[in-house]
């Protein structure tokens, strides 16, 4: 059996998750800019995980899920340079007329590890 050392990020991790449904014939458009998307996370203070995951039932959806040590670090990040220069670029007007359906969930994390 291993044993898997776990870390505590104490009691105020954040959880931010969007679920994006691509319109037919764009998922893989979509998939594309979900990853460039992520570039500007690399170093973010707090930031403890990201995650691009693609649905086994419903075709084509995509998530993208980010674990902050804080609520404050993600809303800094939302507020930094980088976020700004992401919304204004030609990637974010285009995946706006690639969707069908967008989705955000902001969470507290109740209990959880990685090991």
């Amino acid at each position: 059996m291993t044993n898997h050392e776990t870390t505590d990020h104490g009691n105020n991790v954040f959880v931010f998750t969007e679920i994006i449904t691509p319109k037919e014939g764009h998922a893989e458009d979509v998939l594309a800019v979900s990853k460039r998307s992520m570039e500007p996370l690399k170093g973010q203070p707090g930031l403890i995980q990201v995650m691009l995951t693609t649905s086994e039932k419903k075709a084509g959806e995509i998530s993208t899920v980010t674990v902050w040590e804080s609520k404050a670090d993600f809303q800094n990040f939302m507020k930094s340079d980088a976020v700004a220069d992401l919304l204004k670029s030609d990637d974010m007007k285009n995946i706006k007329g690639w969707m069908d359906d967008y989705q955000m969930l902001m969470s507290n994390l109740v209990e959880g590890w990685h090991g």
